[in-house]
């Protein structure tokens, strides 16, 4: 079996946990490794529910005081059997998902390859006006996006082969290449990509032109609502260190030009796969505790109880 591995980096993000495997699992991903630190909800108990039905493979990395978690957890991801034994390997973030639009994982990502990489281009996708958060999959509540010219779209996410020819992994793309000699470095569409630099720093954006997303795309859900958005104002970035969630950041992400219904390709395969993880032992009444865990946080952050939300209410009862 050809091993396709999808990493992950989470922290209570549980109520998103099962629509995002199912995805993977659906789109054709052998091996799906999800790592978390420091997690308040019931995520974790929902992973290790998960990993016990062979759905994927769960770590709790420490992270050591005054560290940014997900660089941790990706130099964690560079050395795991999951990664060093793939023929591919994915990195991307529980709000983002590949969206092939024209073939499939095999030919997205083919065996007989002769590239090292690939950077897949961000549909950044916005609220679309819905303001208060609800338990349903994300794919299918927003469809509001920025245009494919939209300069968000330059941003990438990657998919490489051999990681232990690069120095470290980052959020967008692995850094500096170890192994002399040529590399190529190419869009979903085959094209390379001029701003690669196999001795450089990390790969964040193709240039304007090189941007297509006619072969696949990664729709970004870094919105949701604007009640789940509030949550991240305030706080710090795993990634930076700092509080990047401001009027900026809205305006470059908050995008809701045009419509956007890709995903949607996928909704058949992806019903079946989801109703099975929702069947699987424990699933069903774990992800309904991580809901209660995220109107309580909603409740919190509003200066309310969860109890008086009949989103909590609802949840609770759904996970006796």
């Amino acid at each position: 079996m050809v091993r396709r591995t999808v990493v992950c980096s989470i922290k209570d993000e549980g109520p998103f946990i099962v629509e995002w495997v199912s995805w993977y699992r659906m789109l054709g991903f052998s091996d799906i490794l999800v790592l978390t630190n420091d997690c308040t909800d019931h995520s974790v108990d929902l992973l290790k529910a998960l990993a016990r039905a062979g759905w994927l493979t769960h770590v709790d990395v420490t992270v050591p005081p005054g560290s940014m978690p997900t660089p941790v957890k990706l130099a964690f991801a560079k050395t795991h059997p999951l990664v060093t034994g793939a023929a591919w390997t994915f990195l991307c973030d529980i709000d983002e998902f590949l969206v092939i639009n024209r073939g499939s994982l095999d030919t997205l990502l083919p065996t007989d390859s002769d590239f090292l990489g690939m950077s897949i281009g961000w549909r950044v996708f916005g609220t679309g006006g819905q303001k208060r958060w609800s338990d349903g999959l994300v794919h299918r509540q927003f469809h509001c996006s920025a245009g494919p010219n939209h300069s968000t779209a330059r941003w990438v996410k990657s998919a490489f082969r051999h990681a232990e020819w690069f120095k470290r992994l980052g959020v967008h793309a692995p850094a500096k290449v170890l192994k002399s000699g040529p590399v190529r470095w190419v869009s979903a569409s085959g094209r390379d990509l001029r701003g690669f630099d196999p001795a450089g720093g990390v790969f964040r954006m193709t240039e304007r032109d090189e941007v297509d997303q006619s072969v696949a795309q990664i729709n970004h859900y870094m919105m949701r609502s604007e009640e789940s958005f509030a949550l991240k104002q305030g706080s710090v970035s795993p990634v930076t260190g700092k509080d990047r969630y401001g009027a900026r950041f809205v305006l470059n992400f908050n995008r809701n030009e045009v419509e956007d219904r890709s995903a949607l390709i996928h909704a058949d395969a992806f019903d079946v796969i989801h109703a099975q993880a929702m069947a699987l032992p424990d699933v069903a009444r774990l992800h309904h505790l991580c809901c209660a865990d995220y109107v309580t946080r909603l409740a919190t952050r509003a200066g309310a109880r969860a109890e008086d939300d009949p989103r909590w209410q609802h949840h609770i009862s759904l996970a006796k």
